[in-house]
């Protein structure tokens, strides 16, 4: 079984809380968890571990799946921010220590939501840090109340990998929960997908087997939510999950 590890969301000490009041969690969220689990995998909640024993804990794994969540602080990408919009450092710092080891290990690597916008920092991309005041767009990317039922229309790049994968065979509607976005594409990104309105929806590092290092926008593990027929997700997931299962096996 492919033993897939998952950066989890980070909480800080707080009073307010019944326990565990001065002690810092580290969290998955049970859909996301739930979805790998589909697909046959062993999701593993990676802790915020230390320098030393980190190493040994990530090698005993398959690939990396990077979760949604808050956002990516501004400073990573060396941008101020603008308004409220902070950002979460203290998780930038666990995930991308994280992100650091798999990739120069030559692990792969799938990014959802917040995890796709860390990719593309991490290769030295930047953020619009809030579409709302940054984009001039009629599409609504991110609905507090319809949350993970917001959808909009996205287009494959032409023969590119989502294409092959027959991704948008039968609808090109995915589910979008986003005030942030990638701006300038990291280095070695190739878009493979696009929204309505021009934005980057999904990439790959194209210096590795396309899809083993990957990351899409959209949320799949909502996709089971919706009523009405989303993108072919599962076929993504099976293409990246191949490279996991080859590197079980070495």
């Amino acid at each position: 079984m492919i033993k897939l590890g998952i950066t989890g969301g980070l909480l800080p000490t707080n009073t307010n809380r019944n326990i565990f009041t001065k002690k810092e969690l580290c969290y998955i969220e049970k859909d996301f968890a739930n979805y790998w689990a589909s697909f046959g995998v062993f999701p593993v909640l990676i802790p915020d571990l230390n320098e030393k024993n980190l190493p040994v804990f990530l090698s005993q794994l398959d690939g990396l799946a990077l979760m949604g969540g808050t956002d990516i602080a501004p400073v990573a990408y060396g941008e101020k921010p603008i308004g409220k919009w902070k950002g979460d450092p203290e998780r930038d710092r666990y995930e991308m220590k994280i992100l650091d080891w798999f990739v120069r290990n030559d692990y792969p690597v799938f990014g959802i939501c917040r995890g796709f916008q860390l990719l593309n920092v991490y290769f030295g991309g930047t953020l619009y840090q809030d579409l709302p005041s940054q984009y001039d767009s009629d599409t609504v990317h991110a609905d507090i109340e319809l949350y993970d039922l917001n959808l909009h229309h996205i287009r494959p790049v032409p023969s590119e990998l989502f294409e092959k994968l027959k991704v948008c065979r039968r609808s090109t509607l995915v589910n979008s929960l986003h005030h942030q976005c990638v701006k300038d594409l990291g280095e070695n990104l190739s878009p493979i997908a696009l929204s309505e309105d021009g934005l980057t929806e999904a990439f790959y590092y194209n210096k590795v087997a396309k899809g083993k290092i990957m990351g899409v926008q959209w949320h799949p593990e909502f996709f089971w939510r919706s009523d009405q027929i989303l993108i072919d997700d599962r076929g993504i997931i099976e293409h990246f999950l191949s490279f996991c299962r080859h590197q079980a096996i070495k």
